[in-house]
């Protein structure tokens, strides 16, 4: 016993001079459903730090979807997560949906090839323009998903009501693209980021069209919405689409809470833009990220470390966004 008591005591008074031992900081990022372009990205972005940044460990978390991961990280949740502008805005101000917060936990990361609007019908379908979505079955996106309220905002500007003028199917984007090629809807909507693996995967077992937005309907989101900005879908995003197709845009973007750590910002902000040519091969959206575009479609102010790597890097219109965003 006396033996069993000195070696205890030894053991305490060693742990109480050895140095802690360095824990790793765990950063998630919340994404989309699994399978969408936003999760992986996320996947692409923590596989890329977790091999090139130490004591950092970041994980993709598949959720709801851009509005689900606001809540998620005003929650804390999450660290950080993929939005869009206009939530991104009013979160940061504590606004609109977020006037119960207390404004500036979230602040600017990277901005991300703008999404795109997309509503997608079968090739031999009689539906011709959005009009005659009326009477329908129409899948419009997953409850706690932006692409959801996007879908709203369109309906409203056609006067279309769901549940009154058409039957509304609110689920994710894999779901309708198999109902839609199953028969079981006859159009879907989604707001994403192009091109969308889920309508390639459609596009290469079925013929499908993607239904023009008209410029007056647009034009009246964009004035009740400044968010919103123009923006065709560009020819060739898809198989047999060899037209561009009017539409609209918003801006897609990366947030991240402002408690993170400035120096794992810094260090991860930097591991990603110095490897843009990797993360392209993850998702093809990343092919269009650059300097010149990474402060696009932000209204928020950057996070001190993504600040610090921008300045260092020389990103045009840094101290221009710094200025215009401070006030």
């Amino acid at each position: 016993m006396k033996l069993l008591k000195i070696l205890a005591l030894s053991a305490l008074s060693l742990g109480a001079v050895a140095p802690a031992m360095a824990q790793d900081t765990f950063v998630s990022i919340g994404s989309n459903p699994v399978g969408n372009a936003a999760y992986q990205w996320a996947a692409g972005i923590a596989d890329l730090i977790n091999r090139n940044v130490d004591g950092v460990q970041m994980t993709a978390e598949g959720t709801k979807g851009y509005v689900a991961n606001v809540r998620l990280m005003l929650d804390s949740q999450i660290e950080a997560g993929f939005s869009n502008s206009k939530l991104a805005y009013e979160a940061y101000l504590g606004e609109g949906d977020y006037a119960d917060v207390e404004p500036g936990q979230i602040l600017s990361w990277m901005s991300i090839a703008p999404i795109v609007q997309h509503v997608v019908v079968m090739e031999d379908s009689d539906i011709m323009d959005l009009s005659d979505l009326a009477g329908r079955r129409v899948g419009i996106g997953q409850p706690g998903g932006t692409s959801m309220l996007d879908a709203e905002i369109l309906l409203e500007a056609i006067g279309l009501t769901p549940g009154e003028d058409f039957t509304d199917f609110r689920v994710n984007l894999g779901q309708m693209e198999t109902m839609l090629s199953d028969g079981q809807i006859d159009a879907f909507m989604w707001n994403g980021s192009i091109p969308l693996p889920p309508i390639i995967k459609l596009t290469s077992q079925n013929d499908i069209r993607i239904l023009p937005i008209p410029t007056d309907v647009s034009d009246a989101i964009r004035a009740q919405y400044p968010a919103y900005s123009e923006g065709d879908l560009p020819a060739n995003t898809y198989e047999d689409q060899p037209d561009a197709v009017p539409s609209y845009r918003l801006g897609n973007v990366l947030l991240i809470r402002a408690d993170v750590d400035e120096e794992i910002v810094y260090q991860a902000t930097k591991t990603v833009m110095e490897n843009l040519d990797h993360m392209a091969t993850v998702h093809p959206a990343w092919g269009r990220v650059s300097a010149d575009s990474i402060l696009g479609g932000f209204n928020a102010p950057l996070h001190p470390g993504a600040l610090r790597y921008y300045r260092e890097a020389g990103v045009p219109g840094i101290e221009e966004f710094v200025t215009r965003t401070a006030n």
